[in-house]
């Protein structure tokens, strides 16, 4: 829990997208030992489980079930009546964007800013595009604390998506850090969209 308040999650949020922390593998799975493990969740359950390493140590920082196919993250959002919907590039980013969506709408009413990502640049496959159609807008989330692959993935995406609108964080942040920093209303007020639509 420690490590997912230090990226603005609280245990209700935790258990609303079903987190969990890997302290006694299953035989063969010994490698996710000590991590996060965050649940691909569709209506039909969980479909597969990412991992995400805690601190600073050797190895991929994210690792996935071996021969799984990519997947989108957060699937149940493109279920949420609204006219507009937030596309990440990772699961934290993701969550972050998708609370700040309904934490800055009073009531935390549903469909003002629902958000789905996809686990890396590489996970995007040109037949989710078509999950994309029947929005007013798609705002891809764009990172700009790495060295460039968040513009470079949003490039990818415009010609995919018709409807994609491409925001770019602020220097130096993800999504996650952004809204840390910032807060949710902040990153509606950077896309422009009134808390009233």
């Amino acid at each position: 829990m420690e490590y997912l308040k230090s990226r603005g999650l609280s245990e209700d949020n935790a258990a609303s997208f079903r987190l969990g922390y890997v302290e006694s593998p299953l035989p063969g799975h010994e490698s996710a030992r000590g991590m996060i493990a965050i649940p691909y969740i569709t209506r039909s359950g969980v479909t597969t489980i990412r991992f995400r390493r805690l601190g600073d140590g050797d190895g991929p920082k994210y690792r996935s079930v071996p021969g799984d196919p990519p997947r989108i993250y957060n699937a149940n959002a493109l279920l949420a009546p609204s006219r507009y919907i937030a596309l990440c590039e990772g699961e934290f980013d993701t969550i972050a964007a998708h609370l700040a969506g309904y934490e800055a709408r009073p009531g935390g009413l549903p469909g003002l800013l629902p958000a789905v990502g996809v686990g890396g640049v590489s996970a995007f496959k040109s037949y989710f595009a078509r999950c994309f159609k029947g929005y007013e807008a798609v705002f891809m989330l764009a990172d700009a604390d790495d060295k460039g692959q968040g513009m470079e993935f949003a490039d990818k995406l415009a010609g995919q998506i018709k409807n994609l609108r491409i925001c770019p964080m602020p220097a130096g942040h993800d999504v996650n850090t952004f809204i840390l920093e910032f807060g949710p209303d902040a990153l509606l007020e950077l896309l422009e969209i009134k808390r009233d639509q």
